[in-house]
């Protein structure tokens, strides 16, 4: 349920309702072709009256993610309905002295807790990140990292079917993923990563103490072996406020560091 009151927001409720549709919309949560929830339904899952989802779904029509038709209901335009986020910066980055060896520093520092592990058919943004065939078996695995207690950021990673074995439930509560499956013989030696951002939905918000539609760091990351092959892709929502990247640019190369809110070591 939205709560007009909770800190970092002083949005309308039919804004909140507004932003954490349209990061659906985006993101491709909602089929392709297919009708948005009803009026009442999104009015019952976000605890707000009709008229809200109302302005909500009205202003999304304005921006021309949406198509609103009596009899076909509200349904996604073809050029949102299941276009993933694009990334404001990109990063391909080596993994000794690179930042997936920062990323693994920060990790050990923390504590994880798994939320979500199971198997499950690709959808098709996950095949395609990997180079999977669609529907081809995969692992999913929803994490919350802490720091001092406090939420720094709520992850989904996806990693082929044939490595699940290295990534039980247990293991990932102690051990970074990409240290699991270094030690089951899959060393990641580069990555390519986009960030941009998005607004927290109502399970992130929840998640992160804050209110839905605050506005959020995202990252999107696919990990590959030695020989090329995608072994993990990350789409992580980070809090802007206890989460940083930094990037040094020059012509000669960069680095690049992460660190979370207080341990800027």
């Amino acid at each position: 349920m939205l709560d007009v009151h909770a800190p970092l927001t002083t949005l309308p409720r039919f804004q909140q309702v507004r932003l954490i549709l349209r990061e659906r919309i985006r993101g491709g949560h909602y089929e392709a072709g297919l009708p948005l929830p009803g009026e009442r339904q999104l009015a019952e899952e976000f605890g707000v009256a009709r008229v809200t989802v109302r302005s909500a779904l009205a202003r999304l029509q304005e921006e021309g993610l949406v198509e609103r038709s009596r009899g076909k209901g509200t349904v996604p335009t073809a050029r949102h309905a299941a276009a993933p986020a694009r990334a404001s910066a990109q990063a391909v980055q080596t993994v000794r002295g690179g930042l997936l060896d920062n990323i693994v520093s920060v990790s050990m520092r923390t504590r994880v807790q798994v939320l979500e592990w199971k198997r499950m058919p690709a959808p098709p943004a996950v095949s395609a990140a990997l180079s999977l065939p669609p529907g081809a078996p995969v692992l999913k695995v929803v994490r919350v990292r802490k720091f001092k207690a406090q939420p720094i950021s709520y992850t989904e990673v996806f990693v082929p079917g044939d490595l699940a074995a290295a990534l039980d439930r247990h293991t990932l509560q102690d051990t970074p993923m990409l240290v699991a499956l270094a030690q089951h013989g899959v060393e990641v030696v580069s990555a390519e990563q986009t960030l941009g951002a998005a607004v927290a939905d109502l399970d992130v918000a929840r998640i992160f103490r804050i209110a839905p539609g605050v506005p959020l760091l995202r990252v999107s990351r696919v990990a590959a072996d030695a020989e090329g092959r995608p072994v993990q892709f990350l789409v992580g929502l980070y809090h802007p406020e206890r989460y940083t990247y930094q990037m040094r640019l020059t012509r000669a190369g960069a680095s690049t560091s992460v660190w979370i809110d207080a341990d800027q070591s």
